[in-house]
Parts: structure tokens; sequence; C-alpha cells
């Protein structure tokens, strides 16, 4: 039983490190520039998506 457990538990530390390894780091990804026009973009994106939402889905309160 506790080699079965010990086999489980290096099993997923594999899987673990494997993933990792597979994505890349933020840094990898963006630098200071890309990653300020990105939060721009995602912000600015988020209000046009709420405003549009907001078009359509009207709330009533409960009587």
């Amino acid at each position: 039983m506790a080699h079965s457990a010990g086999t489980n538990k290096d099993y997923n530390m594999k899987l673990i490190d494997t993933l990792y390894s597979q994505v890349p780091a933020f840094t990898d990804v963006f630098d200071e520039e890309t990653w300020y026009i990105f939060v721009v973009c995602f912000v600015a994106g988020t209000f046009v998506v709420a405003f549009i939402l907001s078009r359509f889905i009207t709330l009533k309160p409960v009587e």
C-alpha cells in the first residue's frame, strides 16, 4: 500500500513538472510595454462588453 502511494506521488510530481515546463513563463510572454498594452486593451474590452450587455439585460426588482 505504501509503495503504491509513493509511486502515485512520484507520477504526480513528474506530471506537474512536465506541465510546468510546457507553459511559458510570464517574462517570456510579456515585457513591460506589451504588458501595459494588454492591460489597457483588456480593461477597454471589459468596458465595451459591459456596455453592450447593459443594453440587453434589464434587472427588475422583486415585488
